[in-house]
């Protein structure tokens, strides 16, 4: 195989973990696909004269594959002129203030509350100032309709207010951190029948649920798989070469040197890691 190639589809290898980092999170593209069998035309295009395998560009997708493809694609919706198109910097995208979430799901952004232009009831987006999925600078901009378990830099977390409906931070660092069901953070705990909010663990999810959840801080996600008749924790050693990136929302690949699946991780310029190729490419939503 070509030196150029092997150049292209760098990645560098960290340990195998059900748990794993928000920013590690559905990092694997097409171009990690080794083999023309596993370049999906759907997304990818395979070039028979490079024998390589690449992502399709922005413009051939639809709103619904636009919005939910791995962050490596680089591309994000334009609700203007409904168009899937190449991402440029968080600061360039701009939302009403209701829909502020949506920065969250260009690549690693969150919404900057500092931009709010009140006569036109909107704002713009800003680089992650933090790793995490739910991230802002404070909580103080939110409204009480948004104030969703969003972390801040501080270590704080925005909670809801019932009594003065407001959005208030609050130190959380357990689920018994929160003191009433509505308070209680639904990505990364549980209501219970003894009426306290506590952490979640596969064990407790159904099948239909049974696929992955956050950490308190929203900082790492664990994965989970189902055993025909129970919710585990996932088992990666487990898994075989097609089920990599099912079952990982496409943050694991397959390294068919180890015969193992493998974390997909942006290459770093002087890191001294092994490095791998992975083979195939599943488009899979994180935000339901």
């Amino acid at each position: 195989m070509k030196i150029y190639w092997l150049l292209l589809c760098l990645l560098v290898v960290t340990n195998q973990t059900a748990t794993i980092s928000a920013s590690q999170v559905s990092q694997c593209s097409c171009i990690n696909a080794m083999r023309e069998k596993d370049c999906l035309n759907q997304y990818c295009n395979w070039d028979d004269n490079s024998s390589s395998c690449s992502n399709k560009s922005c413009q051939s997708f639809g709103v619904q594959e636009c919005d939910y493809l791995p962050d490596p694609f680089n591309c994000v919706w334009n609700d203007t002129s409904s168009k899937c198109e190449q991402f440029t910097k968080c600061s360039d995208y701009t939302f009403n203030v209701s829909q502020a979430s949506r920065c969250a799901l260009l690549v690693k952004c969150q919404p900057d509350y500092d931009t709010i232009n009140s006569a036109e009831g909107t704002l713009k987006c800003k680089d992650r100032t933090l790793d995490a999925f739910l991230s802002v600078d404070n909580c103080n901009m939110l409204s009480y309709s948004s104030c969703s378990w969003y972390q801040t830099p501080d270590g704080t977390q925005c909670v809801k207010n019932a009594e003065s409906q407001t959005c208030e931070p609050k130190k959380i660092q357990y689920c018994s951190d929160y003191k009433i069901i509505q308070n209680c953070n639904t990505y990364a705990c549980y209501w219970t029948t003894n009426n306290t909010c506590t952490e979640k663990t596969c064990s407790i999810l159904f099948e239909n649920e049974c696929q992955y959840y956050f950490s308190v801080d929203s900082q790492s996600v664990t994965f989970c798989q189902w055993n025909g008749t129970s919710c585990i924790d996932l088992d990666l050693n487990t898994l075989k070469e097609e089920q990599c990136l099912y079952a990982t929302e496409f943050t694991y690949g397959w390294n068919p040197n180890i015969q193992k699946c493998e974390v997909c991780v942006s290459p770093d310029e002087n890191s001294n890691a092994f490095i791998i190729l992975f083979q195939i490419i599943i488009i899979t939503i994180i935000f339901n």
